[in-house]
C-alpha cells in the first residue's frame, strides 16, 4: 500500500543517466544518489524511463509526463490506501500491457498515475511485479541482478507480505529496538539511507518524552491542509541476527500506521530477495 515514502519530491533532483542495452542483460545499472534513493531504468509499452525502485511503494506508479503518451483509457478500478502517516490516498489504477525491466518481461502490471512531476523522474518500480522473481540489490557494484540460480545462503531474514486485493505489495520484517522491544517494520528503499521511523506510540515504552525530542512540521505534498508531526530523537540501537545499528537518529511519527520503517542499506550491501519465499538473504 502507498505510504510515505510514495513520492521523495526534496531528495530527488540528482542527475540520472541514459537508457543502455545492458538493462537487456540479467543485470542491470544502479544509479545510486547521495541520498541513498535507488534509481533504475525500465521500458513501458516501449517507452523508456527512469524509476525510483521503491520496496515501500506499493504499486507502479508513472508521473503525468510519462504516463500521459501511454495508451490508457479512462479507468473505473481505483486503488484506496493509506500513506504511512495515516494519510488517505485514492489513485487511479490501470494495466500496462508489458514493462521491460532488467531484460525481463512483464505483463498485465498494475499501476497508478499522480499528476505530480519530478526532474529526471519518471516514476516509481514497487515489488508487485516482482513476486514470481528473486532479484538482488548489490550496493557495492551498483546493480540490480536476477540471479539464474535460486537464491540461497546462511544469512536469512524472514518477511512478511502485505497486500491489496494483489494489486500492490509491501514487504515487512522484525527488528529489535534497544536490543529489547520486537517491533515489525516496513522495509522501504524509496527512503534513502538510513532512515528510522518509529511510532509515537513507542516513546512511553522506551521511556522517551516528547517534550525532550524536537518536533519537525511537513505539509503534505497531496493534501496541503495536511501537518504531518514528526519528532526528531535517538534510540540505542536497531538490529536483527545479522545487522545493528548503533544510536541512530529516528523519527517518532505521529499516526504512523505500522509500528516502525525503515530503509533497506543497513541490512547488508548485498541483498537478495525472495518474495514468493518471504526471504531476504544476506549476501554481503
Amino acid at each position: 500500500m502507498f505510504n510515505q515514502s510514495f513520492i521523495k519530491r526534496s531528495v530527488l533532483t540528482a542527475s540520472v543517466f541514459l537508457y543502455s542495452s545492458v538493462a537487456l542483460a540479467q543485470k542491470s545499472p544502479l544509479n545510486i544518489l547521495p541520498s541513498g534513493h535507488l534509481i533504475v531504468q525500465a521500458e513501458v509499452e516501449g517507452k523508456k524511463g527512469n524509476f525510483i525502485f521503491d520496496t515501500g511503494g506499493g504499486v507502479n506508479l508513472f508521473l503525468e509526463n510519462f504516463s500521459k503518451n501511454l495508451d490508457q483509457k479512462d479507468s473505473y478500478n481505483f486503488l484506496t490506501s493509506f500513506r504511512a502517516t495515516g494519510e488517505e490516498i485514492t489513485v487511479p489504477m490501470f494495466k500496462s500491457k508489458e514493462i521491460i525491466f532488467n531484460g525481463k518481461k512483464f505483463k498485465d502490471i498494475w499501476y497508478a498515475t499522480h499528476n505530480m512531476e519530478i526532474k529526471g523522474i519518471d516514476g516509481l518500480i514497487s515489488l508487485a511485479m516482482l513476486y514470481d522473481t528473486e532479484f538482488i540489490i548489490d550496493y557495492t557494484n551498483k546493480e540490480i541482478l536476477f540471479p539464474k540460480e535460486k537464491l540461497s545462503g546462511n544469512k536469512v531474514l524472514d518477511i512478511q507480505l502485505s497486500t491489496n486485493a494483489d494489486k500492490s505489495l509491501d514487504i515487512s520484517t522484525y527488528v529489535l529496538v534497544n536490543n529489547t522491544f520486537k517491533i515489525n517494520v516496513l522495509l522501504d528503499s524509496g527512503a534513502g539511507n538510513d532512515s528510522f521511523w518509529l511510532s509515537e506510540r513507542l516513546m512511553s515504552t522506551l521511556g522517551i518524552k516528547k517534550e525532550d525530542l524536537q518536533l519537525i512540521e511537513r505539509k503534505s505534498e497531496f493534501n496541503p491542509a495536511v501537518t504531518n508531526k514528526f519528532y526528531k530523537g535517538n534510540v540505542t540501537s536497531v538490529s536483527n541476527s545479522f545487522a545493528k545499528v548503533e544510536k541512530p537518529n529516528v523519527f517518532f511519527v505521529e499516526g504512523l500506521i505500522y509500528e516502525g520503517k525503515t530503509s533497506i542499506n543497513w541490512l547488508g550491501k548485498k541483498l537478495g530477495f525472495n518474495l514468493k519465499d518471504k526471504k531476504i538473504y544476506i549476501l554481503d
